[in-house]
């Protein structure tokens, strides 16, 4: 009872969290949901965070509840609503962007940790701008993806792809997703291009959430090069 309580307090305490995250996603699929049933799904995935979090882990229960409010509310947006596929894309890199970074900073506490140093100064700047070419090159795989399924963005491709030889990109990007290690190239397959989740992306795979966490992060970090070489 006292764990269910613990939970409780927490998502009622962090209700604002959910509505933040909620108004984030919110400009993007206005026409096709109401931002209270995007609160809902927030919720929902706030209530699941209370009911898992574990704060011997190290972080602080926003930063934990964030990636996951996230997650559910593509997961729910991916189950109640057809979204035209360049905006499918952004969510999937959205959700993917906030997993990578999940499983970025549970490494940066596990190192301090271990005795090294917090990240600080041109350290710091260095993991921030890694994490920004890392989300790049997640959105660029996600429209790789629905080039996959048949979709060309062509002429409306943002200007962070409209800054990149798309064609030359196409070709690297495809190159190095084909040179991931199998079970990297699967799980890639199965997050961009069928948007399933790490959950159960994993599971198909037979492998659980959070080593597919570490599967994709790697695999994000191979194709990082390639995307900024």
């Amino acid at each position: 009872m006292e764990d269910a309580e613990r939970a409780q307090k927490l998502v009622e305490s962090h209700l604002a969290l959910s509505r933040r995250a909620a108004a984030m996603v919110f400009p993007r699929v206005r026409g096709y949901i109401d931002f209270e049933e995007l609160v809902s799904l927030a919720n929902a995935g706030l209530a699941e965070a209370a009911s898992r979090y574990d704060p011997s882990r190290g972080a602080s229960f926003a930063t934990f509840a964030w990636y996951r409010v996230h997650g559910a509310i593509v997961d729910g947006l991916r189950r109640a609503t057809h979204l035209p596929r360049r905006t499918w894309a952004r969510l999937v890199a959205l959700r993917a962007a906030s997993e990578y970074l999940e499983n970025r900073a549970e490494r940066e506490v596990a190192a301090t940790r271990a005795g090294a140093p917090a990240p600080s100064g041109a350290a710091a700047l260095t993991a921030l701008r890694d994490a920004m070419s890392a989300i790049r090159t997640m959105y660029v795989t996600s429209l790789e993806g629905m080039r996959e399924q048949g979709f060309d963005p062509g002429a409306e491709a943002p200007p962070i792809v409209e800054q990149l030889d798309t064609r030359k990109l196409k070709a690297r990007l495809r190159e190095a997703i084909e040179r991931l290690p199998a079970r990297e190239r699967a799980l890639v397959q199965k997050h961009y291009w069928e948007g399933k989740n790490l959950l159960e992306a994993g599971a198909e795979l037979g492998i659980s959430k959070s080593w597919a966490s570490r599967l994709h992060a790697q695999a994000v970090e191979r194709l990082r090069a390639i995307v900024d070489g």
